[in-house]
């Protein structure tokens, strides 16, 4: 263990997910508190029009106010915000929205959610929008003339570009016409698992030498070919924790859970015939069991630890461990949102 203490190591980082792909918020918030989870990219809008998309931001925002009279918990509009939690023992929300369909042909729309607070903006998820395709769109077009504007407006205001469900073509695009650093939030690596939902070794190449961050998943049907149905270790994730530190460099590995929090068994059986439904290539390797959904141990953010641990153990040193858990994903959100003076 290298003479590390993981659990003062734990105590002491600053650690960001990724990506929370919403849920129930409540028990999601809780979550991040017991994990120590210091910030997390939660998604308040996943697709929708702009009408939608605003009351969606309206009743999260709404019940973020609630919490926070009795919680240590803040909407993260900035990395001042990120680092109160860390000095309160408390948790911050950083608002993500993981498709641009809110913002329809109207750039104006974009910067109306930035002033309500939104700071990670994935391009598009899975199909294609009027800015770009997703990686499950066969056809792998670019970016659309409206992309490349939404990009530059992105970089103006401050606002970080995932491209995390974006189609290859698109998401190389992306990268080259980005002023500012850009992150996968939320991937894995096409190298042990060849889905059109993973990244390639190019493409994680173009992410760090742009200075953006990977945060690595814990869905068990993305990190192995057979992992939905014999379901996927720790140890099998820091694998890939490993391999990304040896290819780009350990200033741009992070974590990305995409764990739904409070999901159950019964909320499992009913996404069948709705996520599964209008996206069934996210059901990579057909069916699964429940239990299977993600990695062993790491269900729940409020786990987190066992990361920790797990990179103590492999002899990570601790300013490394503090890295990954966080620290690169605190030091690209400053390099991309105090260009607006956040």
């Amino acid at each position: 263990m290298n003479g590390t203490d993981p659990e003062r190591i734990h105590q002491e980082a600053i650690i960001i997910n990724g990506v929370s792909p919403g849920g129930k918020f409540e028990e999601s918030v809780m979550n991040f508190l017991r994990g120590g989870v210091t910030a997390t990219n939660y998604t308040f809008v996943m697709s929708g029009n702009f009408l939608e998309g605003v009351n969606l931001v309206s009743d999260l925002l709404t019940q973020l106010n609630v919490l926070s009279k009795t919680l240590p918990v803040r909407l993260a509009r900035n990395v001042d915000d990120i680092r109160w939690a860390k000095e309160n023992n408390g948790t911050s929300i950083v608002m993500g929205f993981q498709s641009a369909e809110p913002i329809e042909k109207n750039i104006r729309y974009l910067d109306l959610f930035f002033h309500l607070g939104l700071r990670i903006l994935q391009l598009t998820y899975q199909r294609r929008n009027l800015l770009a395709d997703g990686c499950g769109e066969p056809a792998d077009a670019g970016l659309s003339l409206f992309g490349k504007e939404v990009i530059a407006r992105c970089n103006e205001l401050g606002i970080l570009i995932d491209l995390s469900h974006v189609g290859y073509k698109s998401t190389m695009e992306a990268i080259r016409e980005s002023k500012h650093p850009v992150a996968f939030t939320h991937c894995n690596l096409y190298s042990v698992n060849p889905i059109p939902r993973n990244k390639r070794d190019d493409q994680f190449k173009a992410v760090a030498e742009k200075g953006g961050v990977v945060g690595v998943g814990a869905i068990s049907r993305f990190l192995a070919p057979k992992g939905g149905q014999t379901g996927v270790s720790l140890s099998q994730y820091l694998d890939q924790i490993d391999y990304l530190v040896e290819l780009i460099g350990i200033d741009h590995v992070g974590i990305g859970l995409d764990i739904v929090e409070g999901m159950t068994a019964k909320d499992f059986a009913a996404r069948q015939g709705t996520f599964f439904a209008t996206f069934p290539e996210l059901k990579t390797g057909g069916d699964f069991p429940f239990e299977n959904y993600y990695v062993r141990g790491l269900n729940s953010s409020a786990n987190i630890r066992i990361i920790t641990q797990g990179l103590a153990e492999r002899g990570y040193r601790e300013d490394q461990i503090k890295k990954i858990l966080g620290g690169n994903f605190l030091s690209l959100f400053q390099k991309v949102w105090s260009c607006n003076g956040q």
